[in-house]
């Protein structure tokens, strides 16, 4: 059975992450998992809620040796978290503070070399991550260490731009994309963690400030857009890493033109992970991670890669120039039919942020049956006149109905808004 390493950096005097304004070498971090590791209580399950990316590699790390799986809640809300106890009541629960007190006077001496248990088989189930929910109840993905370890190591090649990044990122450690692309390629790829969360454009500025170059902001096209409003200055970035939704085109430019970087996106789902990456200033096609291949059977597309078990059949509707190649032309899920005449939710949605004055929409089906609704932004318009509007870009029969006015989108953390949430919106709209 193949093995591979937990932690695959040679050498103990590495940098492995930024932590409290101070850099934290491979030594420390192996002494300090090591300690949490025996202090963690048996269980089978371990739900890591820590906020600190750092206390996260901690929590992953000591985990792996005591052979417990992670698991990755689609969300931190307390009704969430409450399904997921009752579902899996074999667990035990990580948060910074716990973890800041089991790792405390930790002492690195005597550690001079990674303990041969840092080998973990290459099929062994170390985390399960659920859908989001947008569409629905979420679902359960095992994810074997195999596949994680080769992800992040392509990500890292692929994407982030070699070893030694230092990466910020917005993203949560709990998200596939935010595991994948900003956090374990510390453990697989000697990328340098930067340990904050930030969230406002003036916390993003400050923490590519304080960690040296070269950079890489690991975050979300909702994210993006708030920092391209605030017209923030950032330090130099090598590149910027966006995924979790599609990223227009227009705002893609703004955020190159305004930063002088690259910026990136990658495509990808929580059964696969990540899957392939595209500059979308530069090619509106996406290009497949190396080894990884699209097939597409009866209009059902399917991706194959060597560290997964079988092919994984996507929601996606995939245009093929090549095995390695393809378009994205929308989710199956997302396009919808009325009076005989379809549509993609997704073009629908574009149509309405177009409206002058949008600055924030969605547009859904309440139910199958039902008629395109949309939640929308846009302080100082009224529903009349976004419809009468997009009466003049849209057929009658795709014209939301209804369509409310809201202060804001709750949007999650990676920018997106469960079914659940739409709903509420349109029940308070109506209200």
């Amino acid at each position: 059975m193949q093995a591979l390493r937990l932690l695959a950096i040679d050498r103990l005097d590495a940098r492995i992450a930024f932590y409290r304004d101070a850099a934290i070498g491979t030594r420390q971090f192996v002494a300090q998992a090591e300690q949490l590791a025996r202090a963690l209580p048996r269980a089978a399950h371990v739900i890591n809620l820590a906020e600190n990316r750092y206390h996260f590699l901690l929590g992953w790390a000591a985990a792996c040796l005591r052979e417990q799986v992670t698991l990755l809640p689609p969300g931190q809300t307390d009704d969430v978290l409450a399904i997921l106890r009752l579902e899996y009541p074999d667990h035990h629960t990580l948060d910074d503070a716990v973890i800041e007190r089991l790792i405390a006077q930790t002492t690195a001496s005597g550690i001079e070399s990674v303990p041969a248990q840092w080998q973990l088989p290459a099929t062994r189930i170390v985390a399960i991550a659920f859908t989001s929910g947008t569409t629905g109840a979420s679902t359960p993905h095992p994810k074997t260490w195999g596949s994680l370890f080769h992800n992040s190591r392509l990500a890292a090649a692929e994407v982030l731009g070699g070893t030694n990044r230092t990466l910020v990122s917005t993203v949560p450690p709990q998200h596939m994309y935010g595991l994948e692309a900003s956090l374990l390629s510390a453990l697989t790829a000697e990328s340098f963690l930067y340990d904050g969360k930030p969230f406002y454009p003036a916390d993003v500025r400050r923490a590519l400030a304080a960690v040296p170059a070269p950079r890489v902001l690991v975050t979300t096209p909702a994210h993006l857009k708030v920092l391209a409003e605030a017209e923030v200055e950032l330090p130099e970035l090598d590149r910027v890493v966006s995924a979790t939704a599609p990223l227009p085109i227009e705002l893609a430019r703004r955020i190159e033109d305004a930063w002088q970087t690259e910026l990136v996106e990658i495509y990808g789902c929580t059964e696969a992970g990540v899957m392939a990456h595209r500059r979308p200033t530069q090619s509106e096609s996406w290009h497949t991670f190396s080894g990884g291949t699209m097939t597409t059977t009866s209009g059902v597309a399917e991706y194959s890669a060597p560290q997964l078990a079988c092919p994984v059949p996507l929601q996606d509707v995939v245009e093929l120039s090549t095995a390695t190649e393809f378009f994205l032309r929308g989710r199956a899920a997302d396009m919808v039919k009325v009076a005989g005449k379809r549509a993609s939710l997704q073009e629908l949605t574009r149509q309405v942020l177009a409206v002058p004055g949008v600055e924030d929409a969605v547009v859904f089906l309440p139910d199958a049956d039902a008629r395109p609704a949309a939640a929308v932004v846009a302080p100082g318009l009224t529903v009349a006149a976004i419809l009468r509007e997009l009466r003049t870009h849209l057929d009658g029969v795709f014209v939301p109905r209804p369509l409310v006015i809201v202060e804001a989108l709750p949007r999650n953390a990676v920018g997106k808004l469960p079914r659940e949430t739409l709903l509420r919106l349109l029940a308070q709209g109506r209200a």
